[in-house]
Formats: C-alpha cells, structure tokens, sequence
C-alpha cells in the first residue's frame, strides 16, 4: 500500500482522515502477525510524517488502551458514582 493523496474531510480531526484510517486498516489486517505489522509500520513511516505515524499507532493501540483503563480503579469508582447517582 502506497499512501496515495486523499481529499481530507473538514469535519473530521486530523487523526480520523481517510489517510490514516486507512494505514490503521492497512497494518491492522496483519493481525495477529506482529512481524508483518512492524514490516508494514516501516514501510508508512517512508510515507506519512512522524505526526501521522504516531495518529496510526495510537489508534492501533486504542482498544488495548481502554481495556486498560477499563480494570483500573479510579475508572471503577467513578462508575460506582455514576450509577449511585442514577435513578434505577
């Protein structure tokens, strides 16, 4: 996949534009082949600048990211909090 120039859609930030959705799919369907990801990582880097690189590899790391958050405590008392606070 060679990045090609994509028409940016205004209403979307920079890090949700077709360019890097695209490189997020790109690397992605690699899964779970770590070493084809990293090959296919190197080989955006020569395409997209370092500000793009990272975009692709934050979004390729979200889920793991808010899992992560998910079973920590603080996000688990601020649900406890959330729901005293509704009416059931």
């Amino acid at each position: 996949m060679i990045v090609k120039k994509m028409r940016a859609i205004k209403a979307l930030p920079e890090y949700l534009q077709p360019k890097i959705l695209s490189a997020v799919a790109y690397v992605h369907e690699t899964a779970p082949n770590l070493n084809k990801a990293v090959e296919r990582i190197n080989t955006l880097s020569k395409h997209l600048k370092p500000k793009e690189i990272k975009w692709v590899m934050s979004l390729l790391a979200f889920e793991k990211f808010l899992d992560m958050v998910q079973d920590s405590d603080d996000f688990k008392n601020q649900v406890s909090k959330i729901k005293e606070r509704t009416i059931q």
